[in-house]
């Protein structure tokens, strides 16, 4: 309870009658906007976090080199899936500039997502020596780590919705 207001607490003879009138009530729970953008930027989060824990894509010989890179691709499509996953998961943004940068977001995982599904599996299916096969494949994850690169800044995609903006600056997943 607020110590000014402690005589006005026994004056009004309930400590919950004080300590609204004397403005001491609990901080609500986070708005709407905060819950949204915490999902949002959380999602984002995760991925960078799985992203800067990719396997790297070593070996001596050319199966084990395979071998290698197919883990690597099987390790970023989960988190791309995850993400992709997250970011479904989200309801409808109080904003619709938060739906669109949701949307946008999500088409840039899902696509990476299915490119990175399709060289693993182009990889996987292909011959012990298949020395090509292993070329797609990084051309597979290239092409689905452009992709990436667009959805990296949940915040940016918002700045144009002031109060996605303002509730990006509380929301504890947007932060660095």
């Amino acid at each position: 309870m607020c110590a000014a207001h402690r005589t006005l607490a026994r004056i009004a003879g309930s400590a919950l009658a004080a300590t609204v009138l004397a403005g001491c009530a609990p901080d609500p729970a986070p708005s709407v906007s905060v819950a949204w953008m915490n999902g949002f930027c959380g999602a984002v989060k995760d991925f960078i976090e799985g992203n800067n824990k990719m396997p790297s894509a070593t070996g001596e010989t050319v199966e084990a080199i395979k071998k290698s890179t197919s883990d690597q691709l099987g390790h970023y499509a989960a988190i791309l899936a995850k993400t992709a996953d997250g970011l479904g998961a989200l309801p409808a943004a109080p904003v619709p500039a938060g739906d669109a940068a949701k949307q946008e977001f999500l088409a840039k995982y899902t696509s990476a997502r299915d490119k990175t599904v399709k060289a693993k599996a182009d990889l996987d299916a292909a011959g012990k020596n298949d020395t090509a096969a292993q070329g797609r494949a990084v051309d597979g994850l290239i092409s689905a780590q452009k992709d990436t690169h667009g959805a990296l800044d949940p915040v940016a995609a918002i700045l144009g919705a002031p109060e996605l903006k303002t509730a990006a600056a509380t929301a504890e997943r947007c932060r660095p």
